[in-house]
């Protein structure tokens, strides 16, 4: 008898819960601060942005929730070459705007210190879809060295973040985004074998929930 009423309690508790549920829908955008990661390459710091529509599912007793977002996201490709190779100067570089549509799905969990303030862990897979110049090349002198990246059309990565909720409604977070493939090839340079690009992801997000 006891087990049946326990089960019938986690019963009520699961046909409930979603009746409780918190579904909202925003606006997010913030900042991207990337460095690509390539073999024989020096790699700088570059900033980017992004923005777009937002949606959330969160279940207020457990804490947990869902949301997704597609992002439209700038990045950079900024790298210079280490040294003199086939006759290009040390000052040949790459330092290109990438456009992407980002699409992540992060798991939640929601820690509330009060109604009005609260933190959060987030992790999840994101999609994206490159949607710039699928080939370009190395600058030196002002002159194109020809078109030896080619950009993978899309990529996938898993997202690990923090943040704050406040108010109800503002979500301020930070998130580090770990690349699970590549981002494009380099290649076309004779004394170098073909080379991958990965492009590690720091964000720092805002988003306004309705």
């Amino acid at each position: 008898m006891k087990k049946f009423t326990v089960l019938l309690a986690l019963l009520a508790t699961f046909i409930v819960m979603p009746l409780h549920a918190q579904f909202k829908f925003g606006i997010e955008g913030g900042l991207n601060l990337n460095k690509p990661n390539v073999e024989n390459f020096k790699s700088q710091n570059a900033t980017g942005w992004f923005v777009g529509p937002k949606a959330q599912f969160t279940i207020p007793v457990l804490g947990l929730g869902i949301d997704g977002a597609i992002l439209y996201s700038q990045k950079n490709m900024n790298i210079n070459l280490n040294d003199d190779l086939e006759g290009i100067a040390e000052s040949a570089s790459i330092d290109k705007k990438l456009s992407y549509i980002d699409i992540p799905i992060n798991l939640k969990y929601n820690i509330g210190f009060s109604s009005l303030l609260g933190v959060y862990i987030a992790t999840g897979p994101q999609y994206s879809w490159y949607i710039g110049d699928k080939n370009f090349g190395l600058n030196g002198d002002g002159e194109s060295l020809g078109d030896i990246v080619a950009m993978n059309t899309s990529s996938f990565s898993w997202n690990v973040g923090v943040g704050i909720n406040a108010f109800s409604h503002l979500q301020l977070g930070v998130t580090y985004n770990i690349p699970l493939g590549n981002t494009a090839e380099i290649d076309g340079l004779s004394t170098l074998k073909k080379m991958d690009v990965k492009n590690n992801n720091w964000q720092v997000r805002v988003a306004y929930m309705f």
